[in-house]
Formats: C-alpha cells, structure tokens, sequence
C-alpha cells in the first residue's frame, strides 16, 4: 500500500546544486515512495521515484521527583517527561505499590499529556506502610518508567 500525507507541509529551500524538501507529519517508522515533479500549461514531467522510511520512534523519558508532604494517607510527588520519544506523550502520571516496581496496572494517578514537569496527589494510602513510586510517561510506542522512589507513610 502507498502511504499518502493529507495536506502535507512542503517546503522547497533553494540551493544552487539542489532543492531540499522538509516534509512534516509523516508517521514514525513507515516506509513513503516520492517524486518531484513540475507540471507547466498542459504537460508533467515527473522525476525518479525514491523511497525512504522514517525513523521508529521510542519511549519517552521520564523521571520521578521526590516524595513530599507524607501523611498517614497521602503523599505528594510528580515526574518530568524530558522527552516525548518522537510521538506525543498520550498519558502520564505516577503508580505506586506495596512491591518494587510498580506499574500502571497497580494504582496510579492521572496527569495529562505531553513534555514537562507535573505534580501527583498521592491518596488512599494506609498509615505506616512502604510504598514504592515511579513516575510513568506513555506514547503510542509503549510506556516508560522513571527511577523509584520508597517512602512510608506516618504513623
């Protein structure tokens, strides 16, 4: 199948050897067969055709920032997604566990999307307990997690 661009941003920078093409919007590793051409009054003349494939994107970056504000039932802490992967952060937030290594399939909050720092209200916590937290950042390549944290709740 022909991959095609709907409306795609094209812009011809001129060069005395060559012209190069900045293509936007392409989706990350597909592969897109293209040709220059030039149509002029009642004729095209087309150019060799080539293909490329775009690079796979990746997971985001993210990091996990320190626990504050511990309580018997809640906690405060975040992370900061430093990169998107290549594709948009769809979801990000902090998961916590009783266990190592948590992950979005054990508790978790929700918040936002996109690159930056974000803050998580941690709640329903049980007093005097250890918990593990990671802050977890989710493209449409997979979800990454950032370094854990322990903290116990108070007494």
């Amino acid at each position: 199948a022909v991959n095609t661009i709907p409306q795609p941003a094209i812009h011809v920078y001129p060069n005395p050897v060559q012209k190069v093409l900045h293509i936007q919007g392409l989706e990350p590793g597909t592969k897109y067969y293209a040709r220059a051409y030039v149509s002029r009054n009642d004729y095209t003349v087309y150019g060799v055709e080539i293909n490329f494939t775009t690079l796979s994107a990746g997971l985001p970056e993210v990091t996990t920032t320190d626990v504050t504000d511990i309580t018997q039932t809640s906690a405060l802490s975040g992370g900061n997604v430093s990169n998107d992967g290549g594709i948009p952060v769809i979801a990000r937030g902090v998961c916590w566990s009783t266990s190592s290594s948590p992950t979005t399939a054990n508790s978790k909050t929700t918040n936002g999307s996109g690159t930056g720092i974000f803050s998580s209200n941690i709640t329903v916590l049980t007093a005097n307990t250890t918990y593990y937290i990671r802050a977890y950042a989710t493209n449409s390549s997979g979800t990454a997690y950032g370094n854990e944290l322990i903290f116990t709740t108070a007494l």
